[in-house]
């Protein structure tokens, strides 16, 4: 789906109010609801934007109204943009996004945004807290779920969890981790 479950958002708004980065990339945007966090919570939704906004994604056709309030944007896979980006952002965010690569994948794509993470930023990964059956989904054969990333094997690759299945969560919404890894 080209969206992630509502419970992220109370999280990530806190977390981009705490932090203020003045840079953000969102690799795997989708709809653009990061994107749209971003603009409220940063910029209070009031051009001229005071954040640089970047956005990554592989299938074009999710191309909607939301995207306009990016700087740019790459439609391309998000691991051709870790191998050719020279940026590095104060905040990244990955969205729903790391169970669609398989392990070795996943892998290598957490440890390709670590690299881009301005010291004292942050990586915020949210990911379904359970396994979650998806094939292609709006013909994009992207949206198959390939691996699971539960809290604890965020945890033990750096990740602080800042929401998972103990915490309180609405239904119908399934269980949401939120992870953070700071570039200390």
């Amino acid at each position: 789906m080209p969206i992630g479950s509502y419970m992220a958002i109370p999280t990530l708004a806190t977390e981009l109010i705490h932090q203020r980065p003045s840079s953000v990339l969102d690799l795997g945007m989708g709809f653009g609801m990061m994107g749209i966090a971003v603009r409220q919570w940063l910029d209070l939704g009031v051009m001229p934007w005071k954040t640089s906004l970047a956005g990554v994604e592989v299938w074009g056709t999710y191309r909607n109204p939301a995207w306009d309030l990016y700087d740019v944007i790459y439609v391309r896979d998000i691991r051709e943009h870790l191998a050719l980006e020279t940026l590095s952002y104060d905040l990244v965010i990955i969205g729903d996004v790391i169970e669609h690569f398989v392990d070795q994948d996943a892998e290598a794509v957490l440890e390709g945004m670590k690299q881009i993470v301005n010291e004292g930023g942050s990586l915020i990964v949210i990911t379904p807290d359970d396994a979650m059956e998806q094939g292609a989904a709006h013909g994009n054969p992207y949206e198959c779920h390939r691996s699971v990333w539960l809290a604890d094997r965020l945890r033990d690759h750096g990740f602080e969890i800042l929401l998972d299945a103990n915490t309180p969560q609405l239904p119908p919404a399934p269980p949401t981790v939120v992870a953070k890894w700071t570039n200390r």
